[in-house]
């Protein structure tokens, strides 16, 4: 029954099917055969090694001798037939076992290709372990499941699509635009959905005239409850907000109540209490900057292979110079580049990722909010965040990054504390990679587990305005 369960295959389970039938019809015969001369004969041995009957309790006479002696000429051809009959089951059985051992094969063969096992993954891993004992750590490819040799299978779906709508332009300010993370949005925060996506971006002049059904708004600079309004009176159904900005929480969120759904950066409990419909979501990443939707953490160096021990790009504003001034104290200089918010002297996004990418930690401090973009960036870089503790719990973002887990990375309430935690694990780079690889495995699941619910919160929304339809099973986040 295992093996049948394992291996669905029809042709496989008639082949084995046939050797279990042919070994117990092969056993049956040798069985009866052997009682039946052990009754007739009175052998005191088994049916193959008699020689001789021997007959107790006879008078004697010449019928009862010839009795007796066609009675062993029976049971010998009887047994001659048996022995031959055996001979043909067991060689028949041999081929059928021959060909159940090359289909049981084949089946293993395939599924190896399809899907290697823990143990063949493991086993592969400490093989490529074996042949660069140069490393003194785990290569970081070990921060992720072996995705074996599956490739991406495009599904033709015919559901309605998901408009994604965006109201404010998608580039970067030094573009030209007002948006960084334009491509961040659509392929990673809806890295899960499990429907089209159609991209519409309106010219500037209609922006605000602009409504289509099952769409998600992304806006920045926007008069959202205006547009809410207009939404509505026109009938328009199905519609979320990609709420951007709104670092001080000093913007209108009555709105909200009239949307069908809501994704913000900056958590905010109140916000989460009073408008269920809003989720937060983590601001993300620039365009240029990390891998997106093509993230490969195997291919990342390690911390102590990076050639930076720390870096800041930014501005000096909230507690930033203070930070500078405490690592200088200590004689700890970490890459810089200091700039105007979005304005003069800023790196281009690839020159600030190739920093990121060779650096051991990356400065994140607070700017209008604990919340900065430099805490994915970096996340996604595999360079560990370091940051100061927010003094407010109401809007402390590292609650729901975290979720039901602990964070990783490094969180200090002062940042005298840091020049000490940089010589510590400046000195020990086995530790050292030992964070990097808790922190970047961290993201990994958390990222999954953000953004299974984005698309699970939008799914809803299609199941309540369309019926069964539109709609799809309830995602849980994937696990190791």
């Amino acid at each position: 029954g295992f093996c049948l369960n394992r291996f669905p295959s029809l042709d496989f389970r008639m082949q084995f099917s046939k050797v279990i039938v042919l070994s117990c019809v092969a056993c049956l015969g040798i069985l009866t055969t052997w009682f039946a001369l052990g009754a007739s004969s009175g052998c005191e041995h088994t049916a193959c090694d008699c020689t001789t009957v021997k007959l107790d309790n006879v008078g004697g006479g010449d019928s009862h001798d010839i009795e007796t002696a066609v009675t062993v000429r029976l049971l010998g051809e009887k047994l001659k037939q048996a022995e031959e009959q055996t001979h043909t089951l067991i060689a028949e059985k041999a081929k059928l076992e021959q060909k159940l051992e090359l289909l049981t094969s084949q089946q293993a063969d395939c599924r190896q290709q399809q899907q290697p096992t823990d143990q063949q993954s493991n086993q592969q891993l400490q093989t490529e372990q074996q042949q660069q004992p140069q490393l003194p750590n785990p290569p970081l490819a070990l921060l992720s499941p072996p995705s074996g040799c599956r490739l991406p299978v495009y599904h033709h779906q015919d559901k309605r699509p998901l408009n994604l709508v965006y109201l404010t332009p998608p580039f970067p300010f030094q573009d030209g635009g007002q948006i960084s993370e334009g491509v961040w949005i659509r392929d990673v925060v809806l890295s899960k959905l499990q429907r089209p996506v159609v991209i519409h971006y309106p010219p500037e002049n209609q922006k605000h005239d602009w409504f289509m059904d099952d769409s998600l708004v992304v806006n920045l600079f926007l008069k959202r409850d205006i547009y809410m309004r207009k939404a509505k009176e026109k009938g328009i159904k199905n519609i979320g907000f990609y709420w951007m900005g709104d670092e001080k929480y000093d913007k209108d969120v009555q709105w909200a109540k009239h949307a069908d759904y809501v994704f913000r950066n900056y958590h905010h409990a109140q916000y989460s209490t009073d408008y269920p419909q809003v989720h937060w979501v983590p601001s993300g990443i620039k365009t240029g900057i990390g891998s997106h939707g093509g993230f490969v953490p195997s291919t990342l160096a390690l911390a102590s292979q990076r050639k930076h021990l720390c870096n800041f790009f930014g501005s000096l504003r909230a507690d930033r110079p203070e930070m500078r001034k405490q690592l200088k104290a200590a004689g700890i200089q970490c890459h810089e580049n200091i700039n105007q918010w979005e304005g003069k002297g800023i790196k281009h996004p690839i020159l600030y990722r190739f920093v990121l990418e060779n650096s051991k930690f990356t400065l994140c401090p607070w700017g209008n909010n604990a919340e900065t973009m430099r805490h994915y960036e970096a996340l996604e870089m595999g360079s560990i965040p370091i940051m100061r503790k927010w003094d407010n719990p109401k809007t402390d973002f590292l609650q729901p990054l975290k979720g039901d887990t602990k964070i990783p990375f490094i969180v200090v309430n002062q940042w005298s504390e840091v020049p000490q935690i940089l010589k510590k694990y400046q000195a020990d780079k086995k530790a050292l990679d030992e964070l990097q690889r808790r922190v970047v495995s961290w993201w990994i699941q958390r990222k999954d587990a953000i953004f299974t619910n984005v698309r699970n919160v939008i799914e809803e929304s299609f199941t309540k305005h369309y019926g069964k339809t539109e709609a799809s099973a309830h995602l849980a986040p994937c696990t190791n």
